[in-house]
């Protein structure tokens, strides 16, 4: 795992829950298809202390802060009738990581189900999210946000979805900053 501090972190704030037979790359579980923990199994790397110093901590930086928050809103949009699970959003935000770890956003070939989806589905709904800085998050070098949202119909209908979901963000050391490796949870 390129980031067992992030992993730790989500453990001990009780945000991850039956690791057991999750896949690098997906994010899709069964049998809700709520995205779950994705841990990645690229090589380590640890930004120079310079780096570090010179950076300061990530929440303390606001271009991180906001493309933190810019992945996770891009990364719980979801169209269910556009999008074949929710996996589609994640790649759409490929566009916000480094090479390295876009490459590891690959999709499920099965199809999203659950209720949630389903409904929003056959009611032709959007998700809207709503994201905010975990403010009690200090691990150096790391975002954390958290995602709620809302489905929204074109005729007004709508609906709190089901969930939050969490997100451990780190970077890469120079801008224009890119997402070196993330880490997400649901609740």
């Amino acid at each position: 795992m390129k980031h067992p501090k992030i992993l730790a972190m989500a453990l001990a704030a009780g945000l991850v829950t039956g690791l057991a037979g999750c896949t690098p790359a997906s994010t899709e579980t069964e049998p809700s298809s709520i995205p779950g923990v994705v841990p990645t199994t690229a090589s380590p790397s640890t930004p120079s202390s310079s780096a570090s110093h010179e950076h300061g901590d990530a929440v303390d930086d606001p271009a991180k802060i906001e493309l933190a928050k810019q992945a996770a809103t891009i990364m719980t949009t979801w169209n269910p009738n556009k999008d074949f699970n929710r996996t589609a959003a994640e790649m759409r935000a490929r566009k916000l990581m480094t090479s390295e770890r876009a490459t590891q956003v690959i999709a499920p070939e099965r199809p999203a189900t659950g209720v949630e989806w389903l409904t929003a589905a056959e009611k032709k709904a959007i998700s809207k999210p709503t994201v905010k800085l975990m403010t009690e998050h200090h691990e150096q070098d790391t975002v954390a946000v958290t995602a709620t949202w809302q489905w929204v119909t074109k005729d007004g209908e709508s609906w709190a979805g089901e969930g939050k979901q969490t997100f451990f963000f780190t970077f890469n050391d120079t801008e224009p900053y890119k997402i070196r490796d993330y880490v997400s949870s649901v609740r």
